[in-house]
């Protein structure tokens, strides 16, 4: 069920004990008997992680917790290879960790009737979005000398920030510069189109740099790729805005408002 394979995510990324009743009311109403709600799924999950002789779902008095020993988490090695303080990862590495992103975070996972963990679970779907971004954008600077290693690392950047001017100028400024001068011509008239639906800001923006790229020497060396040390920044405080949507709680008991 999808509740079942909700319950393994989050006791995977949470990585600690989960007491019963906090799962119970993450997952489940109190009038379908959460308690044997929640009983069905862990054997069931049982079923599906634990080994002869290796229980990995592991029940201690009143809590829940799964043994992650040697289980590979990509969003979790994403995370740790990524962490401040970690040393800059080369391009190589750096498409490693790309690769471990392999759609939206718990894609197919939505659970409309369990606020929390829908809060829960678009928190950390937007810092995927972010690190994932941090990696994209990263490979695009210091593969900026070769624009068709570069390239698909462009392309996936427009696909998980789909109205950022910058991301499709990239991306046709790579085009550009890997000799597809028509490829890059029709990568700036489908994005110029998508944008201008958004923003009209964003559009001229694009625009602009695509005037300049036409006005540029067909010699023109490519930029230069970021330095390592700050290829992977995180985001300055106040670069672009952002809005946190958490779940409301129905205080009027009309069922027709319980989509808020």
């Amino acid at each position: 069920s999808k509740k079942t394979r909700a319950l393994l995510a989050y006791l995977a990324l949470t990585a600690r004990p989960q007491r019963r009743e906090r799962l119970c009311q993450m997952f489940w109403d109190v009038p379908d008997d959460p308690r044997g709600a929640l009983r069905w799924s862990l054997s069931k999950l049982r079923g599906l992680v634990d080994e002869p002789g290796r229980a990995r779902v592991v029940v201690e008095r009143d809590s829940v917790v799964l043994d992650l020993g040697d289980i590979e988490i990509d969003i979790t090695e994403a995370r740790a290879r990524l962490a401040p303080g970690e040393e800059a990862p080369s391009p190589a590495a750096l498409g490693e960790i790309a690769a471990l992103f392999r759609g939206e975070f718990l894609e197919g996972l939505d659970l409309p009737n369990c606020p929390e963990f829908e809060a829960w679970r678009a928190a950390q779907r937007e810092e995927a979005r972010v690190l994932h971004r941090r990696v994209l954008t990263a490979l695009v600077d210091r593969l900026a000398a070769s624009p068709a290693e570069a390239l698909p690392h462009a392309a996936a950047l427009t696909a998980i920030e789909p109205y950022a001017a910058a991301s499709h100028l990239a991306l046709v400024r790579l085009l550009a510069a890997a000799g597809r001068p028509r490829d890059a011509e029709k990568q700036f008239e489908t994005s110029h189109r998508l944008l201008a639906e958004a923003s009209a800001a964003s559009a001229r923006e694009l625009e602009a740099g695509w005037q300049a790229l036409r006005r540029a020497p067909a010699t023109a060396a490519p930029p230069e790729p970021a330095p390592a040390a700050t290829a992977l920044a995180p985001p300055q405080d106040g670069e672009r805005p952002t809005v946190a949507v958490l779940p409301f709680a129905n205080l009027g008991g009309n069922a027709g408002d319980e989509y808020f």
